[in-house]
């Protein structure tokens, strides 16, 4: 998978600021009723979503990672039990996605400068995108840092922690799109040869399509 990456530039050469620590949230709470199953623990090849998604943020520069449970949190946790991940569960996940995310925020470790949020339906984005994403967020002022495949917006966005009570505040309805919105001035996109940063696994034909490629 490759990826390209042009430095943010404010006409005085490249910006490079210090990080001291990234954060990822990885979003597993839902209960998949569109596909029908549980789609955390469907399998690509050898191991299930939520370990592909694991393991693609551990092999990343994250620093440390929170996965969000709600749904069968148990067997979730059962299933990554043996990587060095922290767990925050969602009792609220049957509020939606902006619920978990929240939850997930308010986890992080107080060092935590920015945070990289992750779908567990995504098995496909590899540590190199993540890294991407935090590369450009790295050499740019931007509060928040979002991932493109032909112009399009896709996942993982990555949010600078001086949002963070915009984003416990959120309006449920809006989520991320809220804080996105409010502080488009702030965004920086980065635009990568994945198209997995686009691709979700909602249906039961989403899922088939991902097992073909």
């Amino acid at each position: 998978m490759g990826f390209a990456y042009v430095p943010y530039n404010r006409g005085l050469g490249a910006i490079t600021r210090v990080i001291h620590m990234i954060s990822a949230i990885l979003l597993a709470a839902g209960e998949s009723r569109r596909m029908g199953e549980f789609k955390q623990l469907l399998t690509l090849g050898t191991k299930s979503f939520v370990e592909h998604c694991t393991d693609n943020i551990l092999a990343s520069r994250v620093d440390e990672v929170i996965i969000v449970t709600g749904h069968r949190a148990l067997e979730v946790r059962g299933a990554v039990a043996n990587r060095p991940v922290r767990f925050a569960h969602n009792a609220d996940y049957r509020l939606g996605m902006a619920s978990s995310i929240k939850c997930g925020f308010a986890a992080l470790s107080e060092g935590s400068q920015a945070c990289v949020v992750a779908l567990v339906d995504q098995p496909k984005i590899g540590a190199d995108v993540i890294d991407l994403v935090i590369d450009c967020y790295t050499k740019s002022t931007a509060k928040i840092v979002i991932p493109t495949y032909m112009g399009r917006n896709g996942h993982p966005i990555l949010l600078d922690n001086r949002l963070k009570y915009e984003i416990l505040g959120m309006d449920p309805e809006q989520g991320l799109r809220q804080v996105v919105h409010t502080y488009g001035n702030e965004v920086s996109r980065v635009e990568v040869y994945s198209e997995a940063v686009l691709e979700d696994c909602d249906l039961p034909e989403d899922y088939q399509r991902i097992l073909k490629h």
